[in-house]
């Protein structure tokens, strides 16, 4: 999840940041303190009014573009500006601002949505609005915390057509939470707890919350997923609800897509990290600010059916030192992983579709982090080109020809879209390029340095029988078995 900038526009999207500020609320009157105490109680209660809770709401987005970088306005002004020198990339480059904290590894997170927004007492509510409101939501979400970051999935229903959030249909003079209880228990052996329930009132919708308790040891682990059967149960990240509106190839239900667009934090967990610049002297609600953490970018990577099988159990392995970024690890989207996993170069540089083996498209979870912008008429060094001809023609062997598949290097058609000393690493943690087509076909790049910052989700296998025999960029209709 990102804002793009543009070159040497650093301090505009700072402006931009700094109009997503809130207002520092002034310091309270040593003797308001015991009024103070008072509203932080209320403010725990579970009971809570709708109207308090949409004014929260309404002002979501502009809280969800405080990153990292904008601390409070009352903080010490020079420790903003050490900040800023170490953690700002530099003016000459093109880059992109990840929305949310980007250093929150090691803090404790929580789930502010659940934590402030829901009401608890659902038989109540439940017997106020029989019989006009008699179908309910479920909002089934796990903390995935196998990765360093953490992050949100949420389970959607696939029905033939589309996936959705599950029903509950209530019945008069039936236990709401028995009915909600007795799906989840069909659903999961393992722990699950329920979290509470929101009320939307310009939808008139109800939507019950429940925790499925996140096991490192068997929920973690990916594994191959059919999209051929008739029902199924996806666990579908934030960034695909909102973006990409799908899930592989299967579309998500709006209704749905509008509930986390409207209500922006639903997908998005939080850090408490300390202010910049407070004294250790201030209040102990003061010296703590909530952060949003990085929700992840769902890429995906496409190979042989095999190789995904085989990363599933031993990791993603790094591309070789001739490729376009560096050795590191190289994600792209989910249209462009198909050429990478159902077609191979020959000889003559011809696109032709695998023989021997089935497609296979791993599905990552990827922190980006600090990322920049490589364009095709970035400026570049020469003699740093020739240097990098020379290890290239090194280690281009027979052997890895095969590897080479994608990026034959022709000097002067991309010069400038290469990394060629991989000085990149020292400023960004990825690295990205859009879709060229000069002279050559330059596909969607993500690049990204270090191993902690993705995680595999899933994978799947591709049907390359009925495929054309040359990859065709019009082509679409690819089937996942």
């Amino acid at each position: 999840m990102f804002y793009i900038g543009g070159a040497g526009k650093k301090n505009a999207v700072r402006e931009i940041m700094k109009k997503g500020r809130k207002e520092p609320e002034p310091e309270a009157a040593a003797d308001d303190d015991d009024d103070d105490e008072d509203q932080d109680k209320a403010a725990r209660s579970r009971s809570r009014s709708r109207s308090r809770s949409r004014s929260r709401i309404s002002h979501a987005s502009d809280d969800i573009v405080d990153d990292d970088s904008a601390s409070d306005a009352d903080a010490d002004a020079d420790a903003d500006a050490d900040a800023d020198e170490a953690t700002a990339p530099p003016d000459n480059n093109d880059y992109i601002t990840t929305m949310g904290s980007i250093n929150t590894v090691g803090h404790h997170h929580h789930y502010t949505f659940v934590e402030e927004e829901l009401d608890y007492d659902i038989e109540e509510f439940a017997d106020a609005a029989l019989p006009v409101l008699k179908e309910y939501q479920l909002v089934i979400y796990r903390i995935n915390t196998r990765n360093t970051t953490p992050f949100l999935e949420f389970l959607f229903y696939y029905d033939k057509s589309h996936c959705r959030l599950p029903d509950v249909h209530h019945k008069p003079k039936h236990n709401i939470r028995k009915e909600s209880d007795g799906i989840m228990d069909k659903l999961f052996t393992s722990k699950y707890r329920f979290k509470g329930y929101f009320h939307d009132e310009l939808t008139d919708k109800c939507f019950v919350f429940y925790e499925k308790y996140f096991n490192a040891a068997s929920d973690a682990a990916a594994t191959q997923i059919s999209l051929q059967k008739s029902h199924n149960w996806f666990w579908i990240c934030t960034t695909e609800i909102i973006y990409h509106r799908k899930y592989m190839t299967i579309p998500i239900d709006a209704a749905a897509v509008d509930f986390f667009i409207a209500y922006p934090t639903v997908g998005i967990l939080q850090a408490t990290l300390p202010h910049m610049g407070r004294s250790s002297r201030s209040r102990s609600r003061d010296r703590f600010q909530s952060v949003h953490i990085e929700a992840p970018s769902v890429l995906y990577y496409g190979s042989t059916f095999c190789y995904a099988k085989n990363t599933a159990l031993y990791g993603l392995k790094r591309e070789p030192i001739i490729a376009r970024y560096g050795p590191f690890y190289y994600f792209t989207t989910l249209e462009h992983s198909y050429y990478w996993a159902c077609y191979h170069n020959t000889a003559h540089n011809a696109s032709v579709k695998r023989d021997t083996h089935n497609g296979g498209i791993s599905r990552y979870a990827v922190f980006t982090k600090r990322m920049k912008t490589a364009f095709i008429d970035d400026d570049y060094d020469t003699e740093i080109v020739k240097k990098y001809t020379e290890r290239k023609n090194m280690f281009e062997t027979k052997i890895n020809e095969y590897r080479r598949n994608q990026e034959v290097y022709q000097p002067g058609a991309y010069d400038s879209i290469y990394s060629y000393d991989y000085s990149w690493t020292m400023s960004y943690d990825t690295i990205y390029n859009g879709y060229y087509n000069v002279n050559k076909i330059l596909r969607p790049v993500w690049c990204v340095g270090d191993h902690q910052h993705f995680e595999l989700l899933s994978y799947y296998e591709v049907d390359t029988d009925k495929i054309p025999a040359h990859y065709d960029d019009e082509y679409t209709d690819y089937t996942i078995m």
